[in-house]
């Protein structure tokens, strides 16, 4: 405030002399142009008395102005130059000294030229018209830079004003903000959490264990709900732990029973297997070995030319339905021979087999075949992938595998067999893009005689006895499917080492032991 005063006393010293300047400066020009006026009614009509009386009060004007614009500006420069920078607020120091500089320097020429006798030619009273006009704009611009100045300076405490109200407004504001905080601290911090407390303490009685009561606080409060919460979170714990517990017994009850259920069938399948094949082995023998002395005989006649009363076409149909009883019973026997291998697992060697080897061994054997020359099968193996095995039941079941998985696929199919190291198990897989299959062939899929070939072929134990040595070998055999035509994955896990009980002495029975698993990947 004192320097806005100075300042206005400054200023009120300085604008009368920046006004007589700008005044010194019009009366000269003005006087000026009159005796142009003047001069140039000398050649016009006689030179009276009174014209030059005129004239001699213009040059002494002008005179006078001078000496008073002088004056007056030496005056001005010197009430500018003992200010001190503390109180120029309105108008800066540096822009005044400089600006009165210029009036200086305009008036200077003026000084020198007035009384010289250049001015009583034409270029002279015209270069000296020009001289007032220049000095006339200088004092004008001074006048005008102090009035910018000064509402310049009124626009900015118009605007500091403004903003002190905004602020003014706004420490009002922050003091209600303070006194709603004080409030919701109050609130938040002594009403709340005695309100939760005492909720929390009503639901852990009415046996909600599992509520958290969360204050929020680091007080006594808090200490209570933290000791009240681990008194519930020891009653959860046994809850769930008994909750756990008996749902892992109903689990292990439902998998044991499952799996007692399909030792059981297996076994019983095992016994029938073995009976039924013994019983009706030598009576299909004897049917083919009959047949085949029929058909030698027939052969024999028939090529020693001796005469015969057969038709040339029953003949044919002779030798026809000969060889067709032949082959239905070789199939029979071979179907009576897998139901004795399927009786017959039991105890084998085993060693560490590489089963990258193993597998490019049975897809050159398989690759070989006629039905199978133009389906894609392709093998990636990574590296050596040793299992702990019998590698001639393995082979079985590798084969199995691939077989059953370039069946499913058209003539224009392709099967994919992966090998890899998973660390404490191998892995192979047998990936086709064949028919698929539905959530009823994957439920009865290792069951005996179950088959779904499109050709109506297979006895349906090929991948019961694949399943049995598998587990037999306390791996895994999962298969899975997107659905019907969009193919068939069937993965097989065969461990690296040898199990604790995978001794000559310890392998298990050969027909259906109530510890067989079916191990799901």
């Amino acid at each position: 405030y004192r320097r806005l005063a100075d300042s206005v006393h400054q200023q009120a010293i300085e604008i009368p002399y920046a006004n007589q300047l700008h005044r010194h400066a019009e009366s000269i020009r003005r006087s000026f142009a009159r005796i142009n006026r003047l001069r140039s009614q000398v050649g016009m009509i006689e030179t009276t008395i009174l014209l030059d009386s005129d004239l001699q009060l213009e040059y002494s004007s002008i005179q006078h102005n001078l000496f008073d614009m002088g004056l007056t500006l030496e005056r001005y420069s010197k009430a500018v130059n003992e200010s001190s920078d503390d109180v120029r607020i309105l108008v800066a120091k540096s822009q005044q000294q400089q600006s009165l500089a210029e009036i200086a320097r305009a008036k200077e020429p003026i000084d020198k030229l007035w009384g010289s006798a250049d001015m009583m030619t034409e270029e002279g009273n015209s270069a000296f018209s020009e001289l007032l006009t220049t000095l006339a704009r200088r004092t004008n611009a001074h006048v005008d830079l102090i009035s910018s100045e000064m509402e310049t300076f009124s626009a900015d405490v118009r605007g500091q004003y403004n903003a002190w109200i905004w602020f003014s407004l706004l420490c009002m504001g922050l003091a209600l903000l303070l006194v709603a905080l004080l409030w919701f601290s109050f609130i938040s911090l002594v009403a709340k959490p005695f309100g939760l407390l005492l909720d929390g303490s009503r639901l852990v009685a009415a046996g909600q264990y599992g509520h958290r009561i969360d204050l929020g606080t680091s007080d006594e409060l808090n200490e209570l709900a933290e000791a009240m919460n681990r008194m519930s979170t020891r009653f959860r714990d046994v809850y769930n732990q008994q909750q756990i517990t008996n749902a892992n017994l109903d689990r292990e009850v439902k998998q044991r029973t499952r799996e007692v259920i399909q030792n059981e069938q297996l076994a019983s399948v095992g016994f029938l297997a073995a009976g039924v094949a013994h019983e009706i082995n030598n009576p299909l023998a004897s049917i083919a070995w009959s047949a085949e002395s029929l058909q030698a005989e027939l052969e024999d006649l028939l090529v020693a030319g001796s005469p015969t009363v057969l038709p040339d076409d029953y003949r044919d149909v002779l030798q026809e339905n000969f060889r067709r009883i032949q082959e239905e019973a070789y199939r029979c026997k071979g179907i009576t021979e897998r139901l004795l291998d399927f009786s017959r697992l039991g105890d084998v060697s085993r060693s560490s087999v590489n089963l990258c080897e193993l597998v490019e061994n049975v897809v050159s054997l398989v690759g070989k075949l006629g039905k199978y020359r133009c389906k894609t099968l392709r093998v990636h193996c990574d590296g050596e992938v040793l299992a702990h095995v019998n590698s001639h039941e393995i082979q079985q079941v590798v084969l199995n595998l691939i077989t059953n998985a370039l069946e499913s696929v058209d003539s224009d199919g392709a099967v994919d067999v992966y090998v890899r190291d998973q660390g404490n198990s191998a892995y192979v897989g047998v990936v086709d893009n064949g028919c698929g299959m539905s959530q009823e062939v994957l439920d009865h899929l290792f069951q005996p005689f179950f088959t779904r070939r499109r050709d109506g072929t297979g006895t349906g134990l090929g991948l019961s006895i694949t399943y049995r040595i598998v587990s037999q070998h306390h791996g895994s055999l999962t298969a899975s499917s997107d659905g019907e035509g969009k193919g068939s994955r069937l993965e097989l896990r065969l461990p690296v080492h040898a199990a604790v009980d995978d001794t000559p002495d310890n392998h298990q029975p050969a027909l259906g032991s109530p510890y067989d698993t079916q191990q799901v990947a």
